[in-house]
């Protein structure tokens, strides 16, 4: 699945990071430095994949030994069933914008996060002019008119 405009939810892997609205990311976990709270040592091992070391996306548990990953992590054919509830109590996770290095102050719980990139101020976009100019949306804005 092609992410829109997910720039820090990449997993911490040296990945490069997708700046532009509609440009894949090739994302698996979530990034921890966006969570406004540190997680636990508990919490660490609870929530964190084991494969991408981010917080688990779309929580996948293998079926012949209990760990549990992102379905993203999850190996081809590996026989894998979802982990709804994990995935319930990542969302409410409370977290900061990816954005908040260029200014967005938004907080809010992680499964929200998507929708509020959606109309984030903060993103960058192409210009649908073809000009080749990439801003912050509320900058292209302005630049297009």
């Amino acid at each position: 699945m092609a992410d829109k405009s997910l720039q820090s939810l990449q997993p911490e892997n040296g990945r490069e990071l997708c700046l532009v609205k509609g440009k894949s990311c090739g994302y698996r976990g979530y990034k921890k430095d966006i969570l406004t709270e540190n997680l636990s040592e508990r919490e660490n091992t609870m929530f964190v994949c084991i494969r991408c070391q981010g917080i688990m996306r779309e929580v996948s548990i293998s079926s012949d030994g209990g760990e549990q990953f992102c379905s993203s992590c999850k190996k081809e054919g590996e026989p894998t069933h979802p982990n709804h509830q994990m995935d319930n109590m990542v969302m409410s996770f409370k977290c900061s914008c990816p954005l908040i290095a260029r200014g967005c102050k938004w907080l809010g719980a992680l499964g929200g996060c998507q929708d509020h990139l959606d109309t984030c101020g903060y993103v960058l976009e192409a210009c649908t002019l073809r000009c080749g100019v990439v801003l912050q949306r509320d900058e292209l804005r302005v630049h297009e008119k």
